[in-house]
């Protein structure tokens, strides 16, 4: 699935795709500094029913967040130098009701996740982005 989208769009584009989602899910998010990789990680975590505050977890590498009975765990590859240090955050990537974002996923080559949706996203000009989701 592929669409030009404007962020005033972006939800009602995102929620035909997760509607469908069935945990446990990984979404791996992937595109350049800038292209909205935060933002559509924000707009799923909030479909999910958080009401939290959700800010970038570039610095703590993970943030957890749980509605109900759902785990979410929001990551950032940025900072991270290998597979290994990925492996080392030990992950529930298959646990019941849990839901792990990835982004900067592509700075992963090596990682084959199995089961991994994977939204890219690319700069279209200051207003538009064209996102890409290969489930």
């Amino acid at each position: 699935m592929s669409r030009f989208v404007k962020e005033e769009d972006l939800d009602s584009f995102l929620d035909h795709y997760l509607k469908g989602i069935i945990l446990p899910k990984i979404i791996g998010l992937s595109g350049p500094l800038g292209a909205g990789k935060t933002t559509i990680a924000k707009k799923i975590i909030k479909f999910f029913g958080c009401n939290e505050v959700v800010t970038s977890p570039t610095f703590n590498i993970v943030k957890n967040y749980e509605v109900g009975e759902i785990k979410i765990f929001h990551v950032d590859l940025y900072r991270l130098n290998s597979w290994s240090e990925f492996i080392d955050l030990d992950l529930p990537l298959s646990e019941d009701n849990t839901l792990v974002l990835i982004e900067w996923a592509n700075l992963m080559t090596e990682a084959n996740i199995p089961h991994m949706d994977l939204i890219k996203i690319e700069i279209v000009d200051y207003e538009k982005r064209e996102i890409f989701i290969n489930v």
